[in-house]
């Protein structure tokens, strides 16, 4: 299905700022953590090598162990280190394993309780640098718009879903966007201070700060409505009265069947149980692009903040040394009889949030009933 374009590339060249002079104005630097790090399970992953091990000889007997059964797996030739001394032997073997890629993932040595010293394999699922970030402003204006209701309660089940289950961010509640917007308004604050804009220049600023505006109250009255109980049944009872009078209605109910098998497949499936943010070896002085900055509800890609919102991300973004993506994790503390790198979940969701979001456009660049 053809969508207006849903999502934007970072690191590409950035756009102009919307009507606005060379200013000296600065966004204020606001970074956000992720509000989740709670790990995978009950494993730290550090490396090997730098392990206080007590009793050395079992983590080189679990290593070797491991070794074997990946070996046996991918029919992989391990060095020959017997002549080597402990950890020398070990970190021969894993000199050798760093230039290896196993079904296009790498391998690492990774702690977990009782075992210290497994070999796993981990494979990234490639986000391909995108924002994931869903608009609001349409949502509201189906609310207010009688002949839109229809559309309002479906759109309004679904982003039950994505906030409550998939865990996907708010752009009003304390997080990466709301610091972003509050930079941003400071910002053009500043801007509108310096005096120095023409009349034309002042009428887009008072355009802005009326979406400023506009955002906060309607933002934060749509939130209880996406935090209402989510129901299975009653959501595919909701889909089978779904009657499309359009093309827009026809498009939002097919994108929105797919999130609702989607759902059944993966009841309890949080965005957050594939990111394993402890396995990046992070340097004191970088800077990190979380999975919530840059997959989360926000309030428009069509108003007159567009540009100047996506100007500042893509500059923060541009000065990040690591992005946070989808990862899986196979152990070979067993043997195992093939590959599991499993992105059944994170490939259906991340077509799907960018089909919603080009749909979502589509009526956003309609002229509102007023």
């Amino acid at each position: 299905m053809e969508t207006a374009p849903a999502i934007r590339s970072v690191y590409s060249k950035v756009r102009p700022l919307a009507r606005c002079k060379g200013s000296t104005a600065k966004p204020a630097k606001k970074r956000t953590k992720g509000t989740h790090r709670n790990g995978f399970l009950t494993h730290s992953f550090r490396p090997f090598l730098s392990l206080p091990f007590a009793h050395h000889g079992q983590g080189e007997r679990e290593f070797f162990q491991s070794l074997e059964n990946l070996c046996q797996l991918y029919q992989w030739q391990a060095p020959d280190v017997s002549a080597l001394p402990f950890p020398q032997n070990v970190s021969a073997v894993l000199e050798k394993l760093s230039a290896q890629r196993f079904d296009g993932a790498s391998v690492m040595l990774l702690q977990d309780k009782g075992c210290p010293a497994r070999l796993a394999t981990v494979k990234t699922y490639n986000t391909n640098y995108c924002l994931y970030y869903i608009p609001v402003r349409p949502f509201w204006r189906m609310k207010n718009e009688p002949c839109r209701q229809a559309c309002f309660e479906l759109t309004q089940t679904l982003f039950a879903y994505l906030y409550q289950i998939a865990g996907v961010p708010y752009f009003r509640e304390p997080g990466y966007l709301d610091n972003t917007y509050d930079s941003l308004e400071n910002w053009i604050n500043e801007i509108d201070d310096d005096g120095n804009e023409d009349e034309e220049e002042e009428i887009f600023r008072k355009r802005q700060f009326a979406e400023f505006e506009l955002m906060k109250q309607a933002g934060d009255l749509l939130l209880p409505d996406i935090k209402k109980p989510l129901d299975l049944a009653s959501w595919e009872k909701q889909l089978n009265g779904f009657s499309a009078s359009d093309k827009y209605g026809k498009d939002l109910r097919e994108v929105v069947y797919e999130f609702f098998k989607l759902v059944k497949d993966y009841p309890t499936r949080a965005i957050k149980d594939s990111m394993h943010y402890e396995i990046h070896e992070r340097g004191e002085d970088d800077y990190d692009i979380y999975w919530e900055n840059y997959i989360s509800f926000y309030w428009s890609g069509r108003d007159s903040l567009e540009n100047m919102l996506y100007e500042m991300v893509n500059n923060e973004f541009q000065e990040a040394g690591y992005q946070e993506e989808p990862i899986a994790v196979q152990w070979f503390d067993t043997p195992q009889d093939k590959p599991r790198h499993d992105f059944d979940f994170e490939t259906r969701l991340f077509s799907l949030l960018n089909e919603l979001t080009g749909i979502l456009n589509e009526l956003d660049n309609e002229e509102p009933n007023r």
